[in-house]
């Protein structure tokens, strides 16, 4: 799971399947993040008015990726899946 910036600005988090040819990426089980207030982040789905299959996107329209902090990757996990998964941290 990767955390993405479009050249639009929109933040997404999805899977990242593959990197297709001519430059594209395919992504799945995205959903996009929004401001939802001082400090808070809201979660809807990224193109919820596709059909639900993976979407390509061409990587010059993708400003960066990288791997979402633990908090966020398990929230996004819980959301898509309706898994909910421990926290990594050691309780003592």
């Amino acid at each position: 799971m990767k955390l993405i910036r479009l050249v639009t600005g929109e933040e997404l988090i999805a899977q990242v399947s593959e990197f297709a040819e001519c430059g594209n990426v395919v992504i799945d089980e995205a959903v996009m993040l929004i401001p939802a207030g001082e400090g808070k982040i809201g979660m809807i789905p990224f193109m919820p008015y596709s059909d639900g299959s993976p979407i390509t996107i061409n990587e010059r329209h993708i400003m960066f990726m990288t791997k979402p902090n633990e908090e966020l990757y398990r929230q996004v996990l819980k959301i898509t899946t309706g898994l909910e998964t421990p926290s990594s941290k050691i309780v003592v």
